[in-house]
């Protein structure tokens, strides 16, 4: 009889962690906005904003700072609390007094960037497969491409495209997720 109840016992707590296992998504990165989030207000940095692809294990920081000293900062504090997550610091930095000409300047390096990337693509033949988005300088690669090859190669013509500060690699190889060339 005790050798049937341990026998049970077992099973119970067999059923029971398999039961909590399964309820886990597969493949997704965890949850750290919340703390992310705390640390950036602790710091002052409230102008941040912020978003998480759990997904693709991207997190992403936005909004506009007034110089690149608070940038970094954000940038460093996300990036200790993001785990194996990409850290895109889309973060714009804007001079008090100057909005108005940084915006432009920033938005004009964008376009170039923009222009500079497509023709990159084109000339390697990745055009038809590579999609992208460019926001502060930061480059953003999506699609879907047939090899780790292929997709190793776009991130590195899109890293020497001139003025790119980050590319953020989400072009999807069955199984992989997100990289970063920082």
């Amino acid at each position: 009889m005790k050798k049937l109840r341990i026998s049970v016992t077992m099973l119970m707590l067999f059923s029971s962690g398999l039961m909590c296992g399964c309820s886990q998504t597969a493949g997704k990165s965890p949850d750290v906005t919340d703390r992310i989030r705390t640390s950036l207000d602790q710091a002052g940095l409230k102008d941040v904003s912020l978003s998480d692809d759990l997904d693709k294990g991207v997190v992403t920081l936005g909004g506009h700072l007034s110089n690149d000293a608070d940038k970094a900062q954000a940038e460093t504090i996300a990036k200790s609390l993001a785990g194996a997550q990409v850290v895109a610091d889309q973060i714009a930095v804007i001079p008090v007094g100057a909005e108005k000409e940084a915006k432009a300047m920033n938005s004009d390096l964008d376009e170039g960037i923009e222009k500079n990337l497509d023709a990159a693509l084109i000339q390697n033949h990745l055009h038809e497969f590579v999609k992208y988005a460019v926001k502060s300088a930061v480059v953003t690669l999506t699609g879907e491409v047939n090899s780790q090859n292929k997709r190793a190669r776009a991130e590195s013509v899109a890293s020497g495209v001139p003025n790119v500060a980050q590319v953020v690699n989400e072009l999807q190889v069955k199984d992989q997720k997100a990289s970063s060339s920082q």
